[in-house]
């Protein structure tokens, strides 16, 4: 019986066919069972203490759903030689993926609005917290983060 040929990253093992994951495959959150971060928006934010590295948690009070792709960094952490932390993460910051964001732009938003806090566009162009316009995102490092469309 001749060995069956197979594709790149496949290999017959006992019969069955097993796909070997590809580099956008391989999961860069333990938790992660489908999707893929490096196709996404992940930023630094400041998180609560108790943020566990791929958990999802809110983001301020707007209802941004974030995942934590590196835990929380503390000022203990950041003194400690023997502790690596993930590079450029201030004292209460993790490295967060922004679910359900396409885009992070960077517009004029009303001082007014939270971070962490609904951004909505007026009929008169401007962003704020005022449900009487449209909701297009979340206010994140100063910054519109664009909802993806629904």
């Amino acid at each position: 019986m001749s060995a069956a040929p197979t594709a790149p990253g496949v290999r017959l093992d006992q019969g069955a066919f097993l796909f070997a994951p590809t580099p956008h495959e391989v999961p860069t959150v333990k938790t992660r069972a489908h999707g893929s971060p490096d196709q996404g928006i992940t930023l630094p934010l400041n998180m609560p203490e108790g943020t566990q590295e791929g958990i999802p948690a809110t983001y301020g009070d707007g209802g941004l759903v974030v995942v934590p792709v590196t835990g929380r960094v503390s000022a203990d952490d950041l003194k400690n030689p023997a502790k690596i932390t993930p590079q450029g993460l201030r004292a209460g910051q993790a490295s967060c993926y922004l679910a359900g964001v396409q885009l992070v732009l960077s517009v004029k938003i009303a001082a007014s609005v939270a971070e962490g806090g609904k951004v909505y566009k007026q009929p008169d162009g401007t962003f704020s917290e005022a449900a009487g316009g449209v909701f297009v995102g979340w206010k994140v490092n100063g910054k519109l983060a664009l909802r993806a469309s629904q």
